[in-house]
């Protein structure tokens, strides 16, 4: 990752193109996981990435073309 967070953001937007209205539920197991095996940094990463998707799930999209 970044010092910036904009690997985090790609990380967010991938994962989103990935795996839709799930993404969410899929950051925040990862942040689960690597915080129970004793990883707090890559935790704290997860939880960011988790908070980005949160944002972007929550703004209201633009109208779609046909």
């Amino acid at each position: 990752m970044t010092a910036d967070g904009s690997g985090e953001q790609l990380l967010a937007r991938s994962i989103i193109d990935v795996h839709g209205a799930e993404a969410a539920i899929i950051a925040r197991g990862n942040a689960r996981s690597a915080a129970l095996a004793g990883q707090p940094a890559q935790a704290k990463s997860w939880i960011r990435v988790l908070g980005i998707i949160q944002q972007q799930q929550s703004a209201p999209q633009g109208p779609r073309a046909p």
